[in-house]
């Protein structure tokens, strides 16, 4: 039997322990980096939508309506135009405007600013199914 404070052969165990730390150290590496690998292979989604004009001027006293041609560009988070989006066209209009677009196509909007407001707002939603998502804007509408 070996005494506790006998020295010799003391470090028989410390390297086969090394070995085993390291091989589980590179295993857990290894599903992490995999892991990161299959995160960052995601799909492009909806990044933003944005409108020409971004504000619109109305003259005129009391409630006052004015069809704008609005054109939309909407893009995805690679910087790719989008087409076959659903754009919802809410707030300040006359009634709830949902059209079926393609980037860059022009739509009338039947804007309406109230005569007790000087501003008001047009808030737009663009979708797109299959884990698109949507974006979101605003177009300002003023009395000038």
């Amino acid at each position: 039997m070996r005494r506790i404070s006998d020295r010799n052969g003391g470090i028989e165990g410390v390297p086969l322990q090394l070995i085993i730390a390291v091989v589980v150290g590179m295993a857990a590496l290894a599903i992490v980096i995999g892991w990161l690998t299959i995160a960052g292979d995601t799909d492009a989604t909806m990044r933003r939508v944005t409108t020409d004009p971004e504000t619109i001027q109305i003259t005129g006293e009391g409630r006052v309506n004015l069809t704008v041609n609005v054109t939309f560009y909407v893009y995805d988070s690679e910087g790719n135009e989008v087409d076959d989006v659903i754009v919802t066209i809410s707030g300040s209009v006359d009634e709830t405007v949902v059209e079926k677009i393609n980037s860059g196509d022009v739509i009338p909007i039947p804007t309406v600013l109230s005569s007790n407001a000087n501003t008001a707002v047009i808030d737009i939603v663009a979708e797109k199914g299959g884990g698109m998502g949507e974006a979101k804007t605003t177009i300002i509408v003023m009395r000038g």
